[in-house]
Protein backbone atom coordinates (compact mmCIF):
# COMPACT_ATOMS: atom_id res chain seq x y z
CA UNK A 1 0.00 0.00 0.00
CA UNK A 2 1.23 3.50 -0.73
CA UNK A 3 2.01 5.92 2.05
CA UNK A 4 -0.51 8.79 2.48
CA UNK A 5 0.88 12.16 1.43
CA UNK A 6 -0.50 14.05 4.41
CA UNK A 7 1.41 16.51 6.53
CA UNK A 8 1.07 19.02 9.34
CA UNK A 9 1.62 22.23 7.46
CA UNK A 10 -0.52 20.97 4.61
CA UNK A 11 -4.25 21.22 4.42
CA UNK A 12 -7.21 21.65 2.13
CA UNK A 13 -8.88 24.30 4.25
CA UNK A 14 -6.25 26.86 3.39
CA UNK A 15 -2.54 27.62 3.42
CA UNK A 16 0.22 28.52 3.67
CA UNK A 17 3.82 29.53 3.75
CA UNK A 18 4.62 32.39 1.43
CA UNK A 19 8.28 33.21 1.37
CA UNK A 20 9.73 36.22 -0.31
CA UNK A 21 10.67 37.92 -2.30
CA UNK A 22 8.34 35.75 -4.35
CA UNK A 23 8.71 36.89 -7.91
CA UNK A 24 11.49 37.16 -10.42
CA UNK A 25 9.44 39.96 -11.97
CA UNK A 26 6.89 42.60 -10.92
CA UNK A 27 4.14 41.92 -8.40
CA UNK A 28 0.57 42.94 -9.22
CA UNK A 29 -1.32 45.76 -7.54
CA UNK A 30 -1.72 45.34 -3.79
CA UNK A 31 0.08 42.02 -3.98
CA UNK A 32 -2.73 40.29 -5.88
CA UNK A 33 -1.86 38.92 -9.30
CA UNK A 34 -3.19 36.67 -12.01
CA UNK A 35 -0.97 33.62 -12.27
CA UNK A 36 -0.80 30.70 -14.66
CA UNK A 37 -0.14 27.18 -13.47
CA UNK A 38 0.66 24.00 -15.37
CA UNK A 39 -0.16 20.78 -13.52
CA UNK A 40 1.31 17.46 -14.63
CA UNK A 41 0.25 14.14 -13.09
CA UNK A 42 1.88 10.78 -13.71
CA UNK A 43 -1.46 9.25 -14.72
CA UNK A 44 -5.14 10.11 -14.38
CA UNK A 45 -6.10 6.42 -14.11
CA UNK A 46 -3.80 5.02 -11.41
CA UNK A 47 -4.23 1.71 -9.64
CA UNK A 48 -5.37 1.48 -6.04
CA UNK A 49 -2.62 2.07 -3.48
CA UNK A 50 -0.39 4.03 -5.84
CA UNK A 51 1.78 7.04 -5.19
CA UNK A 52 1.27 9.31 -8.19
CA UNK A 53 3.75 12.14 -8.87
CA UNK A 54 2.36 15.62 -9.45
CA UNK A 55 4.31 18.69 -10.54
CA UNK A 56 3.06 22.28 -10.64
CA UNK A 57 4.72 25.19 -12.43
CA UNK A 58 3.62 28.72 -11.56
CA UNK A 59 4.28 31.90 -13.54
CA UNK A 60 3.09 35.50 -13.32
CA UNK A 61 3.30 37.71 -16.43
CA UNK A 62 5.81 35.23 -17.84
CA UNK A 63 8.05 35.34 -14.78
CA UNK A 64 8.64 32.28 -12.63
CA UNK A 65 7.09 32.44 -9.18
CA UNK A 66 9.38 31.00 -6.52
CA UNK A 67 8.19 30.53 -2.95
CA UNK A 68 4.54 30.00 -3.86
CA UNK A 69 2.92 27.44 -1.62
CA UNK A 70 1.12 24.65 -3.47
CA UNK A 71 -1.36 22.14 -2.11
CA UNK A 72 -2.80 19.24 -4.10
CA UNK A 73 -5.65 17.20 -2.64
CA UNK A 74 -7.31 14.09 -4.05
CA UNK A 75 -11.03 13.98 -3.20
CA UNK A 76 -13.12 10.83 -3.61
CA UNK A 77 -16.86 11.17 -3.14
CA UNK A 78 -16.38 14.61 -1.65
CA UNK A 79 -13.87 13.39 0.97
CA UNK A 80 -10.17 14.20 0.82
CA UNK A 81 -8.20 10.94 0.86
CA UNK A 82 -4.73 12.27 0.08
CA UNK A 83 -3.01 15.62 0.28
CA UNK A 84 0.46 17.05 -0.22
CA UNK A 85 2.10 20.45 0.01
CA UNK A 86 5.31 21.94 -1.39
CA UNK A 87 6.83 25.31 -2.15
CA UNK A 88 7.88 26.28 -5.68
CA UNK A 89 11.59 26.60 -6.30
CA UNK A 90 13.39 29.39 -8.17
CA UNK A 91 12.21 27.87 -11.47
CA UNK A 92 8.60 28.14 -10.32
CA UNK A 93 8.29 24.35 -9.90
CA UNK A 94 6.87 22.32 -7.02
CA UNK A 95 7.07 18.54 -6.87
CA UNK A 96 4.33 16.72 -4.98
CA UNK A 97 2.41 13.45 -4.93
CA UNK A 98 -0.97 11.90 -4.17
CA UNK A 99 -1.76 8.48 -2.76
CA UNK A 100 -4.72 6.40 -3.98
CA UNK A 101 -4.84 4.02 -1.02
CA UNK A 102 -8.12 5.57 0.08
CA UNK A 103 -9.74 5.27 -3.36
CA UNK A 104 -11.76 2.48 -4.93
CA UNK A 105 -12.19 1.04 -8.42
CA UNK A 106 -13.88 3.46 -10.81
CA UNK A 107 -14.19 6.26 -8.27
CA UNK A 108 -14.98 9.68 -9.70
CA UNK A 109 -12.05 11.47 -8.13
CA UNK A 110 -10.95 15.08 -8.42
CA UNK A 111 -7.53 16.64 -7.87
CA UNK A 112 -7.79 20.10 -6.26
CA UNK A 113 -4.91 22.53 -6.73
CA UNK A 114 -4.46 25.50 -4.39
CA UNK A 115 -1.90 28.28 -4.84
CA UNK A 116 -1.16 30.37 -1.75
CA UNK A 117 -4.45 29.25 -0.28
CA UNK A 118 -6.56 30.08 -3.34
CA UNK A 119 -8.33 27.34 -5.27
CA UNK A 120 -6.94 27.41 -8.81
CA UNK A 121 -8.81 24.47 -10.35
CA UNK A 122 -8.09 20.82 -10.85
CA UNK A 123 -8.52 17.72 -12.94
CA UNK A 124 -10.38 14.42 -12.93
CA UNK A 125 -8.67 11.34 -11.46
CA UNK A 126 -10.28 7.90 -11.94
CA UNK A 127 -8.54 5.11 -10.02
CA UNK A 128 -8.79 1.71 -11.71
CA UNK A 129 -8.11 -1.55 -9.87
CA UNK A 130 -5.30 -3.46 -11.54
CA UNK A 131 -3.75 -0.44 -13.25
CA UNK A 132 -0.17 0.53 -12.60
CA UNK A 133 1.08 3.58 -10.78
CA UNK A 134 2.30 5.34 -13.88
CA UNK A 135 1.18 5.71 -17.44
CA UNK A 136 0.62 8.49 -19.93
CA UNK A 137 1.26 11.80 -18.21
CA UNK A 138 -1.57 14.30 -18.25
CA UNK A 139 -1.10 18.08 -18.37
CA UNK A 140 -3.66 20.75 -17.59
CA UNK A 141 -3.30 24.52 -17.41
CA UNK A 142 -4.97 26.68 -14.76
CA UNK A 143 -5.40 30.39 -14.07
CA UNK A 144 -6.08 32.02 -10.72
CA UNK A 145 -5.91 35.39 -9.01
CA UNK A 146 -3.89 34.90 -5.84
CA UNK A 147 -2.15 36.95 -3.19
CA UNK A 148 1.56 37.31 -3.83
CA UNK A 149 2.08 39.81 -1.02
CA UNK A 150 4.56 37.50 0.59
CA UNK A 151 6.83 39.92 2.35
CA UNK A 152 5.38 41.96 5.16
CA UNK A 153 6.76 45.36 5.99
CA UNK A 154 8.72 43.68 8.79
CA UNK A 155 10.36 41.29 6.38
CA UNK A 156 11.08 44.01 3.86
CA UNK A 157 12.64 46.36 6.40
CA UNK A 158 14.64 43.86 8.43
CA UNK A 159 18.34 44.56 7.98
CA UNK A 160 20.03 41.22 8.58
CA UNK A 161 23.48 42.70 8.27
CA UNK A 162 22.77 45.28 10.97
CA UNK A 163 21.01 42.98 13.43
CA UNK A 164 22.68 39.58 13.05
CA UNK A 165 26.28 38.83 13.87
CA UNK A 166 28.55 37.71 11.08
CA UNK A 167 29.12 34.31 12.67
CA UNK A 168 26.70 31.49 13.20
CA UNK A 169 25.98 28.25 15.03
CA UNK A 170 24.92 24.84 13.77
CA UNK A 171 23.65 21.76 15.59
CA UNK A 172 23.45 18.34 14.00
CA UNK A 173 19.79 17.32 13.93
CA UNK A 174 18.04 14.61 11.91
CA UNK A 175 15.16 14.94 9.50
CA UNK A 176 11.94 13.13 10.30
CA UNK A 177 8.50 12.99 8.66
CA UNK A 178 5.59 13.25 11.05
CA UNK A 179 3.27 10.27 10.95
CA UNK A 180 -0.03 12.11 11.40
CA UNK A 181 -1.57 15.17 9.79
CA UNK A 182 -1.23 17.42 12.83
CA UNK A 183 1.60 15.87 14.83
CA UNK A 184 4.24 18.43 13.85
CA UNK A 185 4.88 19.46 17.48
CA UNK A 186 5.51 15.87 18.61
CA UNK A 187 7.51 15.13 15.46
CA UNK A 188 9.59 18.25 16.10
CA UNK A 189 10.35 16.89 19.58
CA UNK A 190 11.50 13.63 17.97
CA UNK A 191 13.86 15.69 15.81
CA UNK A 192 15.16 17.84 18.67
CA UNK A 193 15.76 14.92 21.04
CA UNK A 194 17.35 13.00 18.18
CA UNK A 195 20.11 15.61 18.13
CA UNK A 196 21.30 14.06 21.40
CA UNK A 197 21.17 10.46 20.16
CA UNK A 198 17.93 9.49 21.88
CA UNK A 199 15.00 10.42 19.67
CA UNK A 200 11.69 10.13 21.53
CA UNK A 201 8.83 8.70 19.47
CA UNK A 202 6.17 11.23 18.52
CA UNK A 203 3.54 8.78 19.80
CA UNK A 204 5.07 8.79 23.28
CA UNK A 205 3.82 12.32 23.88
CA UNK A 206 0.13 11.66 23.22
CA UNK A 207 -0.93 10.53 26.67
CA UNK A 208 1.77 12.47 28.53
CA UNK A 209 0.73 15.84 27.12
CA UNK A 210 -3.01 15.14 27.11
CA UNK A 211 -5.74 17.27 25.54
CA UNK A 212 -7.28 20.65 26.16
CA UNK A 213 -9.20 23.32 24.26
CA UNK A 214 -6.46 25.68 25.46
CA UNK A 215 -3.27 24.67 23.59
CA UNK A 216 -1.15 26.04 26.43
CA UNK A 217 -2.55 23.23 28.62
CA UNK A 218 -2.72 20.28 26.20
CA UNK A 219 -3.28 19.21 22.62
CA UNK A 220 -6.26 20.96 21.01
CA UNK A 221 -8.45 18.91 18.67
CA UNK A 222 -7.92 15.80 16.57
CA UNK A 223 -4.29 15.07 15.71
CA UNK A 224 -5.49 13.38 12.51
CA UNK A 225 -7.54 16.38 11.39
CA UNK A 226 -6.75 18.70 8.49
CA UNK A 227 -4.14 21.39 8.89
CA UNK A 228 -5.01 25.07 8.74
CA UNK A 229 -8.10 25.24 10.93
CA UNK A 230 -8.20 25.87 14.68
CA UNK A 231 -10.70 23.23 15.84
CA UNK A 232 -8.11 20.54 15.08
CA UNK A 233 -4.98 22.47 15.88
CA UNK A 234 -2.02 21.49 18.01
CA UNK A 235 -0.23 22.38 21.23
CA UNK A 236 1.98 25.15 22.60
CA UNK A 237 5.42 24.83 24.28
CA UNK A 238 4.37 25.12 27.93
CA UNK A 239 2.54 21.78 27.73
CA UNK A 240 5.51 20.16 25.99
CA UNK A 241 8.18 21.36 28.41
CA UNK A 242 6.73 19.42 31.33
CA UNK A 243 6.29 16.34 29.14
CA UNK A 244 9.96 16.39 28.12
CA UNK A 245 11.02 15.99 31.76
CA UNK A 246 9.48 12.51 31.80
CA UNK A 247 11.88 11.41 29.04
CA UNK A 248 15.12 12.75 30.50
CA UNK A 249 15.10 16.12 28.71
CA UNK A 250 14.50 19.69 29.71
CA UNK A 251 12.57 22.26 27.74
CA UNK A 252 12.99 26.02 28.05
CA UNK A 253 10.00 28.05 26.88
CA UNK A 254 10.78 31.54 25.62
CA UNK A 255 9.21 34.19 23.41
CA UNK A 256 11.58 35.96 21.03
CA UNK A 257 9.00 38.63 20.13
CA UNK A 258 10.91 39.82 17.09
CA UNK A 259 14.37 39.73 18.67
CA UNK A 260 16.55 37.15 16.94
CA UNK A 261 19.07 37.27 19.79
CA UNK A 262 16.97 34.98 22.00
CA UNK A 263 16.98 32.24 19.38
CA UNK A 264 20.63 32.74 18.46
CA UNK A 265 21.67 32.37 22.08
CA UNK A 266 19.96 28.99 22.47
CA UNK A 267 21.50 27.74 19.26
CA UNK A 268 24.90 28.98 20.43
CA UNK A 269 24.35 26.87 23.55
CA UNK A 270 23.71 23.78 21.41
CA UNK A 271 19.96 23.64 22.06
CA UNK A 272 17.82 22.70 19.03
CA UNK A 273 14.75 24.90 19.28
CA UNK A 274 11.13 24.32 18.26
CA UNK A 275 9.66 27.46 16.69
CA UNK A 276 5.96 28.17 16.21
CA UNK A 277 5.39 29.85 12.84
CA UNK A 278 2.38 31.63 11.35
CA UNK A 279 2.67 30.29 7.82
CA UNK A 280 -0.15 32.52 6.50
CA UNK A 281 0.95 35.64 8.30
CA UNK A 282 -1.01 37.17 11.16
CA UNK A 283 -4.38 35.40 11.10
CA UNK A 284 -4.59 35.19 14.89
CA UNK A 285 -7.65 35.62 17.08
CA UNK A 286 -8.51 34.93 20.72
CA UNK A 287 -10.78 32.48 22.52
CA UNK A 288 -11.37 32.01 26.24
CA UNK A 289 -11.85 29.08 28.57
CA UNK A 290 -15.00 28.81 30.64
CA UNK A 291 -13.31 30.58 33.54
CA UNK A 292 -12.17 33.48 31.38
CA UNK A 293 -8.56 32.52 30.55
CA UNK A 294 -7.75 33.96 27.11
CA UNK A 295 -5.52 32.26 24.56
CA UNK A 296 -4.39 32.92 21.00
CA UNK A 297 -5.22 30.70 18.02
CA UNK A 298 -3.56 31.13 14.62
CA UNK A 299 -4.91 29.44 11.48
CA UNK A 300 -1.98 28.15 9.45
CA UNK A 301 0.28 27.53 12.47
CA UNK A 302 3.18 25.10 11.98
CA UNK A 303 6.19 23.98 14.04
CA UNK A 304 9.74 23.33 12.84
CA UNK A 305 13.08 22.84 14.58
CA UNK A 306 15.70 25.59 14.27
CA UNK A 307 19.16 24.04 14.31
CA UNK A 308 21.40 26.80 13.00
CA UNK A 309 21.78 30.33 11.77
CA UNK A 310 24.16 32.60 9.94
CA UNK A 311 24.21 36.29 9.08
CA UNK A 312 21.60 35.82 6.37
CA UNK A 313 19.04 33.48 7.86
CA UNK A 314 17.86 30.44 9.82
CA UNK A 315 18.24 26.70 9.19
CA UNK A 316 15.35 24.42 10.14
CA UNK A 317 14.32 20.77 10.06
CA UNK A 318 10.71 20.58 8.85
CA UNK A 319 8.66 17.55 9.97
CA UNK A 320 6.00 18.30 7.36
CA UNK A 321 8.31 17.32 4.51
CA UNK A 322 11.10 15.49 6.35
CA UNK A 323 13.61 17.93 4.89
CA UNK A 324 15.89 20.80 5.82
CA UNK A 325 14.75 24.35 5.10
CA UNK A 326 16.40 27.75 5.08
CA UNK A 327 14.71 31.14 5.47
CA UNK A 328 16.28 34.56 5.30
CA UNK A 329 15.90 36.51 8.55
CA UNK A 330 13.20 38.79 7.18
CA UNK A 331 10.95 35.95 6.08
CA UNK A 332 11.57 33.95 9.22
CA UNK A 333 10.78 36.85 11.53
CA UNK A 334 7.62 37.61 9.58
CA UNK A 335 6.34 34.11 10.39
CA UNK A 336 7.84 33.78 13.89
CA UNK A 337 6.54 37.12 15.13
CA UNK A 338 2.94 36.08 14.49
CA UNK A 339 2.98 34.03 17.72
CA UNK A 340 5.36 36.44 19.48
CA UNK A 341 8.41 34.28 18.78
CA UNK A 342 6.95 31.29 20.64
CA UNK A 343 9.77 28.73 21.10
CA UNK A 344 10.94 25.70 23.05
CA UNK A 345 14.68 25.04 23.41
CA UNK A 346 15.56 21.40 24.14
CA UNK A 347 18.51 19.93 26.06
CA UNK A 348 19.29 16.79 28.07
CA UNK A 349 18.09 17.09 31.68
Amino acid sequence: MGRPWVRCGAGLLGLILVVGPVLAGPVGAEGVSAVNAWVTVGTTAPGIGCGVPVSVEVREAGYTVGGADITVALAIGGEVVSLDRAVTDSDGLAYLGIDTSGAYDGANGWLDVLINGTYAGGMSITPVSGNGCDGAESLTSLEATVSLAAVSSAAESFDAGAEISGGGSFIGVPTYVQQRNLSCEYAALAIATGAFGNSISEYAFDEVVGWSANPHWGYRGDINGWWGNTSDYGVYPSALASALAQFGFSGEVFYGAGDATALQTRLDWGMPTLVWLGMWGDTSYYESTGDGVSYNLTPGMHVMVAYGYDAAGVYLSDPASGSYRYYDWGTFLWMWNVLDGMSLAVAPA
